[in-house]
């Protein structure tokens, strides 16, 4: 289990090596605003992350409400991380919990804008990960099962005092979704050293620190099942259904013989 912390321009000037001393062992910071510009800080954070040994992820807090707005937001990200040179390990959380804009939309349409943001950030070979409040999940905002493959950071809090990092949050309020989640956002009122006023405090549950990527097998490849079907819709939909839930498929691994 891993501490970290979340940040934009919002929390100001930030002292990286101040946050590293105090314990923090990863940060996600905001990577686009609104305007579609890069966010005022964004620049100095992945310095200082940088500086500091500090992994980092990116967030982009959507409120596109059509394919073609996500596709736009979506590439002003990758601009910004090619801009950067980032890891190609480096995961974009696409931040889903704006009320105002997107409950209304419908679950269908709303996945489909969140699946065209996805098609352009995997497509410039990063990574693609949704950040939701939980009662995101409990509302049924989107068809989650549709990114049953893709890490998930859900919010929740189990309540509002000032918390710094070593505070453990109780395991009973972790959030619930029917699946494994990468990481848990525990509070919005956190205390870092360096961190000028509140900061949101988070648990991975996986190593935020880049991972090499593995090697491709020339004439090989993997399959993941569980059970066998007669047509690939049947598969698919199998697939979505049993990872939504935290079933792991078996791999095997096939050799082309021709």
């Amino acid at each position: 289990m891993w501490k970290g912390i979340d940040v934009s321009d919002n929390q100001g000037v930030i002292n990286w090596g101040k946050v590293k001393a105090a314990g923090v062992q990863f940060a996600v910071l905001r990577s686009v605003r609104r305007s579609g510009k890069a966010d005022n800080q964004f620049a100095n954070n992945v310095a200082g992350c940088r500086a500091n040994s500090i992994p980092f992820s990116v967030y982009k807090y959507t409120y596109a409400i059509t394919e073609d707005a996500a596709r736009t937001e979506a590439q002003q990200v990758v601009a910004l991380l090619d801009s950067i040179r980032a890891d190609k390990t480096m995961i974009v959380w696409w931040d889903v919990e704006d009320r105002n804009t997107l409950c209304g939309l419908g679950r269908d349409k709303l996945t489909a804008i969140i699946s065209a943001a996805k098609d352009v950030i995997v497509d410039a070979g990063y990574r693609f990960g949704l950040y939701v409040g939980l009662y995101v999940y409990k509302e049924n905002w989107f068809d989650f099962s549709v990114f049953a493959a893709d890490p998930l950071w859900v919010a929740r809090y189990p309540s509002k005092a000032q918390k710094d990092l070593s505070y453990n949050p109780a395991e009973k309020y972790k959030p619930s979704v029917g699946r494994a989640i990468w990481g848990w956002q525990y509070s919005s009122n956190g205390k870092v050293d360096g961190v000028p006023g509140p900061v949101d405090l988070d648990i991975c549950y996986t190593d935020p620190a880049p991972q090499e990527q593995p090697k491709e097998e020339p004439g090989v490849i993997y399959t993941v099942s569980v059970a066998d079907v007669w047509t690939r819709e049947r598969a698919e939909a199998l697939q979505r259904q049993l990872a939504a839930i935290g079933i792991n498929g078996v791999v095997h691994k096939c050799k082309i013989l021709s």
